[in-house]
């Protein structure tokens, strides 16, 4: 079987598991998600048959203009006009683009096989496109990048793509081999923050507003999907190795390609593992997730929820560290000057 048929069996595959699924899933869709790897190595045609027939299965289910946004991850690599023609086509299309650096150097050492040229000529095609919700990823700390490369390459991706809406900046995360492989490549962590704070200033400074901890939008292009997540909301996960959640059921999908298309030939769910969330795992996810957003924890979400007082639960944790917090009627959230160390201080609710 050669690569142009795995693909179309898998898209099929896909296409199989929607059916197999959406019966269950008694809630309305309103983003789609091509993510999780990158989606764009499928070639134009074979993205619109896919798309074609998840939204022609919805039709069945709900109104389709309820569908706010469609988002494809796509490569730097796979751009071109074709690619991008297609794109322009889809109803509130996103796309999002994973730049990371315009460092050659530090590129090559991660293992992205991208040149300086093909990332020029993709930012370019896009912004000669009709395509207005535009995300790019950087990631800051990278081996070989100094405290200012994050912040040239972000004014260098908006003097090519000005129209951009929406930039997630992330912290370098590393595996321990890695990070001993990479050990006289990379920052010092007190250094680490300096490079992100850089970063994140040059944003603010450009207009972005901060959002989440690792997001930032204009004119309030924030992800409606990455924020339904946030907010614990239910999801299908589809394909191998995807993640769904519904109804406090949280499941994980085989990892193999084959095995995958083989369950679904035979009409079953390929399912590798359900974890049910208890009461009191949804509610420290709850808090961590509220907790890395601008916004903070909605009171009234969670009290409506987990039917208790969020204050009543955790004032004596409120009181003893109110240095970290703003507290609202409607909001508890991290102040920000220590908003780089949300996950830390959630755990105090843990």
């Amino acid at each position: 079987m050669n690569e142009k048929e795995i693909y179309k069996n898998y898209a099929d595959a896909l296409i199989e598991e929607l059916k197999l699924r959406i019966d269950d899933y008694n809630e309305e869709i309103n983003t789609i998600y091509f993510g999780g790897g990158t989606p764009s190595v499928l070639n134009a045609n074979l993205l619109k048959y896919l798309l074609d027939n998840i939204l022609n299965i919805l039709k069945n289910y709900q109104d389709i203009k309820l569908i706010k946004e469609i988002t494809i991850e796509s490569n730097i690599n796979d751009i071109n006009s074709e690619y991008i023609n297609f794109l322009e086509s889809i109803d509130n299309i996103r796309i999002s683009l994973g730049l990371q650096t315009f460092n050659e150097k530090s590129l090559s050492l991660i293992n992205r096989h991208t040149e300086l040229e093909e990332i020029v000529n993709a930012l370019k095609i896009i912004n000669n496109s009709t395509i207005e919700n535009i995300s790019l990823d950087f990631i800051s700390g990278l081996p070989l990048n100094d405290k200012l490369q994050t912040k040239k390459d972000i004014l260098k991706a908006l003097e090519l793509l000005p129209k951009t809406k929406h930039i997630s900046l992330y912290y370098l995360e590393l595996t321990k081999s890695l990070e001993e492989k990479w050990r006289d490549y990379l920052p010092k962590e007190d250094e680490s923050v300096e490079y992100y704070e850089i970063s994140s200033n040059t944003l603010k400074d450009l207009g972005f507003i901060r959002y989440e901890i690792s997001n930032y939008s204009i004119n309030n292009y924030e992800s409606i999907h990455n924020s339904n997540y946030w907010k614990l909301k239910n999801y299908l996960g589809l394909g191998a190795s995807a993640v769904g959640y519904y109804n406090r059921e949280r499941y994980e999908n085989i990892k193999n390609v084959k095995t995958y298309i083989e369950h679904i030939k035979q009409n079953k769910k390929p399912i590798k593992e359900i974890e049910y969330i208890d009461r009191e795992t949804q509610k420290k996810e709850f808090i961590f997730l509220s907790l890395r957003t601008v916004k903070g924890i909605n009171i009234n979400n969670y009290n409506k929820m987990f039917k208790e007082d969020f204050k009543d639960k955790y004032s004596s944790i409120i009181k003893n560290n109110k240095n970290y917090f703003l507290i609202t009627d409607e909001y508890l959230s991290i102040k920000e000057n220590y908003f780089n160390y949300a996950d830390e201080i959630s755990l105090l609710f843990l």
